[in-house]
């Protein structure tokens, strides 16, 4: 709680998934309808999400938008209401209209100004979400030898890198590359071999000497990092959730942000 917060459709977008994994049918309708009431524009025919709350704000973001719908259709079927299918199909149907180009997905779209982003955000890109807009093939995002570039250029496929590798990131594009082209057999060996030698992740390195640049530990690189690992390291998913089992715990406190609280908890439902 700040003199002047942000209430972000990312959180909305979490709880949800958090809501429909434990089938707490009456709390998910409660979100659905925050979604409708806060978040939700309609410009004509088309339906945007806002990426957070305001009456000024006109910009959605992909990775968002995708997360909410692939939510909705799995409520749709799990609680027996078409009425999430509809807003979900509408949803997607704005999504593919404004932001596909050349089979890569802008990250954001200004409705007021028609403005698309010139880049797409590798970190947003996932296997289900993608399956919904029936591309004809999956973006490939680039590698800077043991870290993922952060970002494409659209037009000319350009990667963006930063100097610094923000796990998070690196994580959610590591797991969408394996068994893809674009899968870092560099950056397994050295994750692997960071998690067995020191048995810590920290929250952010640097790219050029692969030293952590910070000290801190969070919820939500421990839980990507294991579905990382359980895709072709299960023993080391489960290793990391015994180890670092306070990270999972559904025990909340102040410092920590919801995005890294709920992705402990959800993952930790998974298992």
């Amino acid at each position: 709680i700040t003199d002047k917060p942000e209430y972000l459709v990312e959180s909305t977008g979490l709880y949800m998934e958090l809501l429909l994994q434990q089938k707490r049918e009456s709390h998910f309708r409660d979100q659905v309808e925050v979604l409708k009431e806060y978040f939700i524009v309609r410009v004509g025919d088309d339906y945007f999400i806002k990426w957070k709350t305001g009456m000024d704000i006109s910009v959605n973001a992909f990775i968002d938008d995708l997360r909410i719908v692939n939510i909705l259709l799995q409520a749709a079927v799990i609680f027996h209401n078409e009425e999430y299918a509809t807003l979900a199909n509408e949803l997607l149907a704005s999504v593919k209209k404004h932001q596909i180009v050349n089979g890569q997905i802008a990250q954001y779209y200004d409705w007021e100004s028609d403005y698309l982003a010139p880049t797409m955000v590798n970190s947003y890109l996932h296997d289900d979400y993608l399956s919904l807009l029936k591309i004809d093939k999956f973006p490939t995002p680039s590698d800077v030898g043991v870290f993922f570039a952060e970002e494409q250029m659209i037009k000319s496929d350009k990667s963006i890198s930063s100097k610094e590798a923000h796990m998070v990131n690196q994580l959610l594009i590591a797991t969408y590359c394996l068994g893809k082209s674009c899968e870092n057999r560099s950056f397994d060996k050295w994750l692997k071999k960071q998690w067995e030698q020191e048995k810590i992740i920290y929250g952010r390195y640097n790219k050029e000497n692969r030293k952590a640049t910070v000290k801190y530990e969070s919820r939500a690189v421990y839980a990507l990092a294991v579905r990382y690992f359980k895709k072709n390291h299960s023993p080391l998913a489960h290793e990391i959730i015994i180890e670092k089992s306070s990270f999972f715990s559904t025990r909340t406190d102040k410092k920590t942000h919801f995005f890294d609280y709920v992705h402990g908890v959800i993952v930790r439902n998974e298992n």
